[in-house]
């Protein structure tokens, strides 16, 4: 029966085709969007809450987990016989291929970009000829991030924060903290600089202000005021306030031990309040698109 319910929440939309995973037993959270042409044959699924699932996704394997607020884009094609499981936040891109005949594992706030590949087996020719095989499963570490049209091969472990470079061939594991570039003959291997301004969390935020401001004049034609240091932001007849460290209807804190009661993002900790509101659904977009900033729900 499993079988058939999982082909027929291929054919509908989202909430539809989320009911009917969890019809055969499958763990889906809150606000899950599966687009219509999406197949999972797994014999276990666990989704988090806000996860998305793009069209075309095809994934077979032995276990399949996505967690909160993770994406998958566009025409992923994952098989193999063990387990594919992607943490919170994280996100992978559209025309990726993944093998997962050895288990295939993305850490918290790790990302593959579009077109790569993902193998963790290599045989193909004769073993009797001295060809060799090799089998061995891909990690990346939590903020690893592999960007476009790269490739990785079996056994591949990716240290935390590190970066692989565009059309990258990694065939051995690397260290955290590392910019990787090139193919196996000559891989180019230099520590990972970060920008300052993450220190200042303030500076941070009041960019991401402007930013949003100059946003949604370019895009939307509002042309919306900052005043007293709050961006005001009209929602059919209500006025929102998004501010810094200050009172507000939205608030973004700095301070990993800063709360409040109303709605809140923290830049120090990457916590939110997750309430259902549109105004600030759709400034959390805006910070994950152009910030790279993806917020986890207390709690």
């Amino acid at each position: 029966m499993k079988p058939v319910l999982q082909v027929l929440a291929f054919f509908f939309p989202s909430p539809i085709n989320v009911w009917i995973h969890r019809l055969y037993g499958a763990t889906i959270g809150k606000r899950v969007l599966i687009h219509p042409g999406v197949l999972i044959l797994s014999q276990r699924v666990d989704i988090g809450s806000d996860a998305k699932i793009r069209f075309g996704v095809w994934i077979r394997a032995r276990s399949f987990k996505l967690g909160e607020k993770s994406l998958l884009g566009y025409f992923i094609h994952v098989k193999g016989l063990t387990d594919f499981h992607v943490g919170s936040a994280c996100v992978v891109g559209p025309e990726t291929i993944i093998n997962c005949d050895c288990p295939v594992t993305l850490e918290y706030y790790s990302g593959v970009g579009p077109g790569c590949c993902l193998f963790t087996h290599g045989s193909f020719l004769p073993v009797t000829e001295g060809y060799r095989t090799r089998f061995g499963p891909i990690h990346l570490k939590s903020k690893a991030w592999v960007t476009m049209r790269s490739t990785i091969g079996p056994g591949v472990t990716i240290g935390e924060g590190t970066n692989v470079m565009p059309g990258t061939i990694l065939v051995e594991s690397v260290r955290a903290n590392r910019l990787i570039a090139g193919n196996p003959a000559q891989l180019r291997d230099i520590p990972l600089l970060r920008m300052g301004r993450g220190k200042n969390l303030a500076r941070v935020g009041r960019e991401v202000l402007e930013h949003y401001q100059a946003w949604l004049a370019e895009y939307e034609g509002k042309k919306l005021e900052i005043v007293d240091d709050c961006l005001i932001v009209p929602q059919r007849g209500t006025f929102y306030r998004i501010a810094v460290d200050r009172d507000a209807e939205i608030v973004l804190l700095t301070s990993a031990e800063a709360t409040r009661p109303g709605m809140y993002f923290n830049l120090a900790t990457l916590r939110t309040d997750g309430r259902i509101n549109r105004v600030r659904q759709r400034f959390e977009s805006h910070m994950r698109l152009y910030f790279g900033l993806t917020f986890l729900n207390e709690g």
